[in-house]
């Protein structure tokens, strides 16, 4: 039996990733998380609830045991468990805290390095080529044994999955304060190549030999969408993605950006326009879910991230640029993103330095435009 590690016992820890793998009589569960009352509570009750609300209806699951939960400070246990061969560790954070999760995870590679037994971990992470920030953040803090280890018996890919995991309203958390709420997506797809263990065969796991590719459609579209509507919307008086795209001039701007994002990514990566027409409506239907009452404060938070150059506005329309295209639904939101305000570090750092030192800095600054680029002067003639 391999041990699945999953770092992050949240949102997507366990109402995704363990949904995927627990009903596998192939791998034993261990959740690892540094908040120290999650896993008191997971270790008293010993279950929890996921409850998967698809447009259809809201379908429940009760995970009653077939898990260990782990504090980060165990580290007699933790390292027990990755001293076993063939492990698989998923990473399920939020981007922000990688580096603290390197700073944790580095001892016990290190330690697993002495054998160099091999092992896999999955990026559970929303940005832009999670496997290879991760790689990097790993190797700036690995002694060189343990950098050459890594290099050989380490794989690391990044993931593909749509799961729209907000918080789970007050009703489901008074019957069980443990309980998730997702949109119920139904698999995730993994790098084949990126893999040096023998890969996981599970109903909903999908290999593929082209994970970049999805990721990034994934990034550029439903991510977009979620930004576009926070920005603009929460000016316009919106409070949630349900309620920002069920306004119609709402919607037809936000169609208008995913038809920019679909140039570039049809010129970028090769999906044709069937194929691209049909994810547009795979991408409206995910917003229009009337159970999946997403915060707009949450979807834009840490805007110091989602304006980068190659994130989730900015990149789509860098790709619509190089196809040809003009971005401005795209450029809007981008303008937009640098009006928000979110009490997060990222965002004050972002909004302190607009009011300092303006809008074209920042641009520079946190979107690496530049004047002559094209997106930059798209960006200064928006109207909000």
């Amino acid at each position: 039996m391999r041990t699945l590690i999953v770092w992050g016992a949240g949102r997507i820890g366990r109402g995704f990733v363990a949904d995927i793998f627990r009903q596998s009589p192939d791998f034993r569960l261990v959740f690892v998380d540094k908040d120290a009352r999650l896993v008191d509570a997971l270790r008293a009750r010993g279950a929890y609830t996921v409850a998967k609300a698809a447009r259809e209806g809201i379908f429940r699951t009760r995970v009653e045991g077939g898990f260990t939960a782990l504090h980060t400070s165990e580290s007699a246990a933790i390292q027990a468990y990755f001293d076993e061969p063939e492990l698989l560790l998923d990473i399920a954070l939020h981007a922000p805290v990688l580096e603290e999760a390197a700073d944790m995870l580095c001892p016990f590679i290190e330690r697993r390095a002495i054998n160099a037994l091999p092992m896999d971990i999955l990026m559970n992470v929303n940005m832009a080529r999670p496997d290879v920030r991760f790689r990097q953040l790993l190797n700036a803090r690995l002694s060189a044994a343990g950098r050459e280890y890594l290099a050989r018996g380490v794989g690391i890919s990044g993931i593909f999955a749509m799961c729209i995991s907000p918080f789970a309203p007050d009703w489901l958390k008074a019957e069980d304060p443990l309980a998730l709420w997702n949109n119920g997506w139904s698999e995730q797809a993994i790098s084949a190549d990126a893999l040096v263990c023998p890969p996981p065969v599970l109903p909903r796991l999908r290999l593929t030999h082209d994970i970049e590719r999805e990721e990034t459609r994934k990034l550029y579209t439903l991510n977009m969408a979620h930004a576009f509507l926070c920005y603009l919307g929460l000016p316009a008086g919106f409070k949630t993605a349900l309620e920002a795209v069920s306004d119609p001039a709402m919607r037809r701007a936000l169609e208008t950006a995913l038809m920019e994002a679909s140039l570039g990514l049809i010129h970028e990566f090769g999906f044709t326009d069937a194929e691209m027409n049909a994810w547009r409506e795979t991408i409206l239907s995910l917003l229009e879910n009337p159970y999946i009452e997403d915060d707009l404060q949450r979807l834009g938070a840490d805007s110091r991230r989602k304006l980068g150059a190659f994130d989730r506005l900015a990149g789509p329309a860098r790709l619509c640029l190089k196809a040809g295209g003009a971005p401005v639904s795209l450029a809007r939101a981008l303008r937009a993103g640098y009006e928000y305000e979110n009490d997060d570090a990222g965002t004050r750092e972002v909004r302190a330095f607009v009011k300092t030192q303006g809008l074209e800095a920042a641009l520079t600054k946190y979107s690496s435009l530049t004047p002559g680029d094209g997106l930059y002067e798209l960006v200064l003639e928006s109207r909000l």
